[in-house]
């Protein structure tokens, strides 16, 4: 019983999937053209069909019992096998598309390596890449899906080739890194105090002190 049953469902899966198969594309379904197709059937054809018919009619031939002989060619229905041209009308894919899992899908030529093709020979980049095949980095000045934003960040910062956030160098802060950091705070992210004595002023970047008048020394 095991067997048979396993048997049975094998023949079920087989069937489903060449229904699967032989499913042709729907032309409601984006990306779907048409084209006429001719294709040859074999018919039954009915033709008239000659033959020789023999008849008699009345004559002078006293031989024959004043009876005479002829011939006609006459008709009669016949049947043979024949060709004959159809036409249907047959579901692909356009231009520029082939079928994947009963869709038309876009072709790229060139594989997209860090993005996804999104119609014939058309590329959608991930944030921070670019090209036609988006295989090429942005560059420091551009970020996001193709580098088609433009990084804000001031002085020296660095762009996030995917978010556009900027890291600002030592000494800066800010959203586009456009502030220095304030009096008594240095270095990166502000976050180092200045050790800085006597009124002297703090190098936003390196914390060096600078001493007003009338005094010296590191501090």
């Amino acid at each position: 019983m095991v067997i048979s049953l396993n048997t049975c469902l094998g023949l079920i899966c087989l069937l489903c999937h060449w229904i699967r198969i032989a499913s042709p594309l729907n032309l409601e379904d984006p990306n779907v053209c048409s084209h006429w197709e001719s294709y040859s059937v074999t018919v039954q054809e009915s033709y008239p069909h000659p033959f020789d018919q023999v008849y008699y009619t009345s004559c002078t031939d006293i031989l024959n019992w004043f009876k005479c002989t002829r011939h006609r060619i006459s008709y009669r229905t016949a049947y043979r096998h024949g060709e004959k041209t159809m036409y249907r009308r047959k579901s692909q894919c356009c231009p520029g598309f082939y079928e994947s899992r009963e869709m038309c899908v876009p072709h790229c030529a060139d594989k997209c390596v860090h993005g996804r093709c999104i119609a014939p020979n058309t590329c959608q980049c991930e944030p921070g890449w670019g090209g036609t095949n988006c295989s090429s980095a942005c560059d420091g000045d551009h970020w996001g899906p193709h580098c088609s934003s433009r990084c804000q960040c001031k002085n020296r910062a660095l762009c996030n080739p995917i978010t556009g956030a900027c890291h600002c160098a030592a000494g800066f802060r800010g959203w586009r890194c456009e502030d220095r950091c304030e009096q008594g705070t240095y270095g990166n992210d502000c976050h180092q105090r200045c050790q800085c004595q006597n009124g002297a002023t703090c190098d936003h970047v390196t914390g060096e002190c600078r001493c007003p008048p009338g005094y010296t020394g590191a501090l």
